[in-house]
């Protein structure tokens, strides 16, 4: 069995590449196929300019095609980005194709090295980039998407429901988020599954961490993990803790942990950690009393099950389906919808450290139930040999 992946980039870095390619090397592992890794040179979803070198590496038994990327995110593509937000289901196919190529990153070398691939399926992901709207197409026939979608105006363009309804199946990161797809395109009678994402988990020490991190060790922290921006709702994280802590006088410090595209600085009240590594991220969210996921926009959240491995309860928003979602079947957290529910939520969980525990201790035992990689590749195996058995000529 020979099985393809191709994302836009490669290594810890973007939630669901960062899934597509454990779980890629986790196939590779465990069941013995051939599977290879397609991916740019990439490493900054800003600017997809390249950061490493062209070629084939191997990780374990993971192979991994890295290729230069022609050109990132260009600067004509903030004006078409307003302009398909404002009115997405009325932009016409020239404007989108010219947005898709803008954001990036366009790789004709990606694009001919998965078109030559003898790979019997090839799985694609995320829908958003030009490495999926552009490349999916030339191998429809044998293409699986992941589409690792949220409530956002590009997903209503008509090239993404052109992407979609062309593959052989979809791959879900939760129920929410096909529930989401199939609201907004036709797409219900395609193969699908929802097949979620399992965590590596690292070492690290929480206070050699807290040191490399220059925090403070006699002060407690709560931590959020993530690029550092709008989109993701980290911005108007710093603000509620800003308006907290002149509300409640607490002790904690906030750690926000990623790339700094909003450019919030360090200060008494919250700590920015970029660059960090693996065991670094770890050692902090060991360290923490517990995580929060502001971002309205996600198809499953990682590091929400990281917490949970960590034995953290979490706090999300709300209004997003999917982390919202895993809140509610497994009460390993709370939801806050607005300031004074993020106010009400945030002080239950600071003053009763047997509530952090219990719900920590929940959300452990639910991501091992539903999300072990036992579990995922015995179920991704099971849906990718039924595509086979469908794709071959009767």
């Amino acid at each position: 069995m020979k099985i393809d992946f191709v994302i836009p980039r490669y290594g810890s870095r973007g939630g669901a590449e960062n899934a597509l390619g454990t779980t890629a090397s986790k196939l590779a592992e465990t069941l013995g196929w051939d599977i290879t890794v397609h991916a740019t040179c990439a490493s900054s979803s800003l600017t997809w300019s390249n950061s490493e070198e062209p070629g084939i590496s191997h990780v374990g038994e993971l192979a991994i095609k890295k290729y230069l990327v022609d050109s990132g995110r260009s600067s004509a593509w903030s004006e078409l980005n307003e302009k398909v937000k404002q009115s997405p289901s009325s932009i016409d196919v020239a404007t989108q194709d010219a947005f898709f190529h803008h954001q990036g990153p366009v790789s004709t070398a990606l694009r001919d090295g998965v078109a030559n691939s003898e790979a019997d399926l090839i799985i694609f992901g995320p829908y958003l980039f030009w490495s999926t709207i552009a490349v999916l197409p030339t191998v429809a026939q044998r293409s699986l998407i992941v589409p690792a979608a949220h409530d956002e105006p590009f997903l209503r363009l008509s090239r993404v429901r052109e992407m979609l309804s062309s593959t052989m199946g979809l791959i879900y990161g939760c129920t929410a988020e096909r529930k989401l797809l199939e609201s907004v395109h036709p797409i219900a009678h395609l193969p699908q599954t929802v097949l979620g994402w399992g965590i590596d988990v690292k070492q690290g020490d929480s206070l050699e961490a807290q040191t490399e991190a220059h925090l403070d060790p006699s002060r407690p922290y709560i931590i959020c993990i993530g690029r550092i921006e709008h989109a993701k709702g980290t911005v108007s994280l710093a603000q509620f803790w800003k308006h907290y802590c002149t509300q409640t006088k607490t002790d904690y410090q906030l750690v926000l942990l990623g790339e700094n595209n909003a450019q919030i600085p360090s200060d008494n009240d919250i700590r920015v950690v970029e660059n960090a590594s693996d065991h670094t991220k770890w050692g902090l969210l060991r360290g923490a009393d517990l995580l929060i996921n502001p971002s309205a926009m996600e198809s499953f959240s990682l590091v929400i099950f990281e917490a949970w491995e960590a034995n953290k309860p979490v706090l999300v928003n709300k209004h997003c389906g999917a982390t919202n979602g895993h809140i509610m079947d497994s009460s390993g957290g709370l939801a806050y919808g607005n300031y004074l529910e993020f106010e009400s939520a945030l002080s239950r969980l600071l003053d009763d450290s047997n509530l952090r525990s219990t719900l920590g201790r929940a959300g452990k035992a639910f991501g091992s139930s539903r999300y072990s990689w036992d579990s995922i590749t015995n179920r991704l195996e099971s849906f990718i040999n039924r595509i086979l058995v469908q794709k071959r000529p009767s």
